[in-house]
């Protein structure tokens, strides 16, 4: 039996596909309170059914219900996490993202199950100006650095310190993630906004991965026994433009198409910020996120490709165009006009 954290989510879901299209015993843990029928739908979709798989109920952070969900499981595939740019929310990424996987180590370890395949985020990579990052670049904590960042390194040193104590454990970390997911959460949150309208386009550019590649990584990474071993998974770097322009596309809605300049973003989260004061209502626009998309971020690394190679394996990525179509296709199969 297999079990996938966070397996509402936009990689968990996916991840749930891959192993049922592969006829594998999973589990899907989720929180009380979360969508089961939006995986329901994902995998009908896809030819799949939920009655080939099990349910789990368990927050992270209850280690009886952790430990009860985890029984008889011989492998771990952990999605589970809190993305977030909000100030008010360091504290919850601290203890969701850092301290939930610290659970499920614990609970791991505790019961003897042996692998732990870790989704982490290439928010946990160090980042040089000018230099693209990769698996060997240090982490290092500083102004620029968000509390999601920050929390995604702790969840993976989380991680590490497992393998030290016994586990197998191989982690990815993926770009910007596209695919169908919870379209109000995560990077999956886009195809949503650029369907509200959007006519600012952030000037950035960001690595982007199809979440059924992310999920596909992380198993057949896992199948041919990538232990200790962290990559990064990028299938595209391109301007935050170019992939908005294709989802607008698809959305039959006007591409952004006014570019969102330094001061600019300076006003604009100042103003959500009065705002958020004034309504009570959490904005999306903070000043970590908006700092984030005027950056160019690149990434150097085919040691995926390369180790899956030694292994008589061929690994190709999705074409980003055709990840952001499928996007596109399940927010329209969510939210029909």
């Amino acid at each position: 039996m297999e079990l996938v954290t966070g397996a509402t989510g936009l990689v968990g879901m996916h991840l749930v596909a891959e192993l049922l299209q592969a006829h594998r015993p999973v589990r899907a843990l989720h929180r009380s309170g979360s969508d089961r029928a939006r995986l329901d739908g994902f995998l009908a979709r896809r030819g799949l059914s939920s009655a080939g798989m099990q349910w789990a109920e368990a927050d992270l952070l209850d280690s009886a219900a952790l430990e009860a969900a985890l029984a008889g499981c011989v492998r771990v595939y952990h999605c589970a996490a809190l993305v977030s740019f909000h100030p008010a929310d360091a504290r919850a990424l601290d203890r969701i993202n850092g301290g939930g996987t610290a659970e499920l180590v614990h609970a791991m370890l505790h019961l003897g199950i042996p692998e732990l395949v870790h989704i982490s985020s290439v928010s946990a990579l160090g980042r040089r100006e000018g230099e693209p990052s990769h698996e060997d670049s240090p982490f290092a904590d500083g102004p620029g650095v968000s509390a999601y960042a920050r929390s995604k390194y702790a969840a993976e040193l989380e991680a590490w310190r497992g393998q030290e104590e016994g586990l197998r454990v191989l982690t990815l970390l993926p770009t910007v993630i596209l695919g169908e997911g919870n379209f109000a959460r995560s990077s999956a949150e886009l195809v949503a906004t650029v369907d509200r309208g959007m006519a600012f386009y952030p000037m950035g550019s960001n690595g982007f991965v199809a979440a059924r590649d992310v999920a596909r990584a992380a198993v057949v990474a896992a199948d041919a026994g990538c232990w200790g071993e962290r990559f990064v998974v990028n299938g595209a770097t391109l301007p935050y433009r170019d992939v908005l322009a294709a989802m607008a596309e698809g959305l039959g809605r006007p591409a952004p198409r006014i570019p969102v300049r330094p001061w600019m973003a300076g006003a604009a989260w100042r103003a959500a910020r009065v705002g958020e004061w004034l309504t009570g209502r959490r904005t999306q626009v903070t000043r970590e996120a908006l700092a984030n998309t005027h950056r160019h971020h690149g990434y150097a690394s085919d040691r995926l490709e390369s180790r899956l190679a030694a292994a008589g394996q061929v690994w190709n990525y999705t074409p980003w165009e055709e990840a952001v179509r499928e996007a596109v296709a399940g927010y329209r199969a969510q939210f029909p006009r």
